[in-house]
């Protein structure tokens, strides 16, 4: 039988002296009308709920850019290298001709300090398993947020950073029973990541519960942050306006997403 080793993976694409910091992920799908966010299309419409998921990403890789020099940041997104390239502003049945999405919107000018990669597996527990795996190739330990808290404060990467010190795993809980946010510190034996989310429930009540259950089975040491709400229903949608209309504060953490609601 093999023996796993992490080995010394180099990235021609990064300077060697970013190694030893930790990453720090951003997982998203990309703002394509009718493909993302589609619960919210009854309310926003398929270029409404594109252009809320872009702003979301938008608003999150913003955060991650204001760890600066103390982390690496990475953006993970789903689907294909054309798939990527598609706009947030076109629609399902639209002509082929391909628009690039707004760049306030899509891509924002603190993306260049990312490095971009397609999410790799067959369900979110595979491309999770996968990203940590690549990432640990390089850094020693690895956060992974997702868009759809937008409230979120940037503290919380950090304290998320600060928990690996002492633990092996860190979790961000929301509400309806999934996560905003998990962390891993880089196992000494690779065989601890095998598998590690294949039990977990995704999009249920039970996926923070799961995702903790495997965590310890396997010997990790998990902190848990504050929670957080997600926006996957038209009421949370409503619900998050209203947090943004009344709290200033809450505005700057999202500012894209406020811009998007406040047309509503």
């Amino acid at each position: 039988m093999a023996v796993l080793t992490w080995g010394n993976a180099p990235d021609p694409h990064l300077p060697p002296a970013t190694y030893h910091l930790p990453a720090v992920a951003v997982f998203a799908r990309p703002p394509i009308a009718g493909h993302t966010k589609t619960r919210l299309i009854p309310l926003l419409g398929q270029r409404g709920a594109a252009t809320l998921q872009a702003a979301f990403i938008s608003d999150t890789l913003g955060k991650v850019a204001r760890l600066k020099e103390s982390v690496q940041p990475y953006l993970f997104l789903t689907g294909d290298s054309i798939t990527l390239r598609r706009s947030a502003v076109q629609e399902r049945g639209a002509p082929s001709r391909e628009r690039l999405a707004p760049a306030p919107y899509w891509l924002p000018a603190c993306t260049r300090e990312f490095r971009i990669i397609r999410q790799q597996g067959t369900d979110l527990g595979d491309r999770l398993e996968n990203a940590f795996r690549r990432l640990f190739l390089l850094h020693p330990s690895c956060v992974v947020i997702g868009t759809d808290s937008p409230l979120v404060p940037a503290r919380l990467l950090r304290q998320a950073l600060r928990e690996l010190q002492a633990c092996e795993s860190v979790l961000g809980p929301c509400p309806d029973g999934g996560y905003y946010l998990i962390a891993l510190r880089r196992p000494a034996d690779p065989g601890m990541l095998r598998g590690i989310f294949r039990s977990v429930r995704w999009s249920t009540a039970f996926a923070f519960r799961d995702t903790l259950g495997s965590l310890l089975r396997r010997g990790f040491s998990c902190s848990v942050l504050e929670g957080y709400a997600d926006v996957d229903l038209p009421r949370d949608v409503h619900r998050l306006k209203e947090d943004l209309s009344r709290n200033r504060k809450a505005r700057r953490l999202a500012p894209a997403t406020w811009a998007f609601l406040k047309r509503l």
